[in-house]
């Protein structure tokens, strides 16, 4: 179970590494994205203030809406890098399982993943697997944030990820095969090559 865990551990950073080289490289976007609105709201918000005679009030009401607008256009961004992290998740898990039968982190901790005969998981297998396992949680993520960004914040997105991860876990804690849930769903298992 703690060599599972690492692999994940293992594997979050062979994914996060590109996410944070695209926001590196993103920054420049970011930078003109964040001036042409800071710009468009400097204008509108600058006209308000002096139509109204520095009225304090409208001054107050200008600056919120600004830091409004500023941190809606960051966390699209930030919604759109963590969105483009658990796609590549995704995609990554999938298509090591597929194919080598183990992701880099499992290889490094002597982990591998086979059906029930022996084999590779293979297409089929391995994308039930990280669908349950990367999918699922990923589209509640994706639901609450589009909520968030649309203002809401009536939706439980960690009560749902902590169900769906607590869920999840039992498999793996109580079953005494050890089998977690999208392991019983792909047909597959965890076997230790060392």
């Amino acid at each position: 179970m703690v060599r599972r865990f690492g692999a994940r551990t293992v594997d979050g950073f062979v994914v996060a590494l590109p996410t944070v080289m695209l926001g590196w490289a993103a920054l420049p976007l970011m930078e003109v994205a964040l001036g042409n609105r800071v710009r468009t709201l400097a204008r509108r918000e600058g006209v308000e203030i002096v139509s109204s005679g520095l009225d304090g009030k409208v001054v107050k009401e200008s600056l919120a809406d600004s830091a409004t607008a500023i941190g809606e256009t960051i966390g699209t961004i930030a919604v759109g890098l963590m969105v483009f992290a658990l796609a590549l998740w995704l995609f990554y898990d999938w298509f090591a399982h597929a194919l080598f039968g183990r992701t880099l982190g499992k290889a490094a901790l002597g982990l591998r993943v086979e059906r029930f005969d022996g084999a590779r998981p293979g297409i089929v297998c391995a994308l039930i697997r990280s669908g349950v396992i990367i999918g699922v949680p990923m589209a509640v993520l994706v639901v609450a944030w589009t909520y968030a960004l649309a203002g809401r914040s009536d939706y439980p997105v960690a009560v749902d990820v902590a169900q769906w991860v607590v869920f999840g876990g039992l498999f793996l804690v109580l079953l005494p095969t050890h089998r977690t849930l999208h392991d019983w769903m792909s047909f597959t298992r965890v076997h230790s090559t060392r």
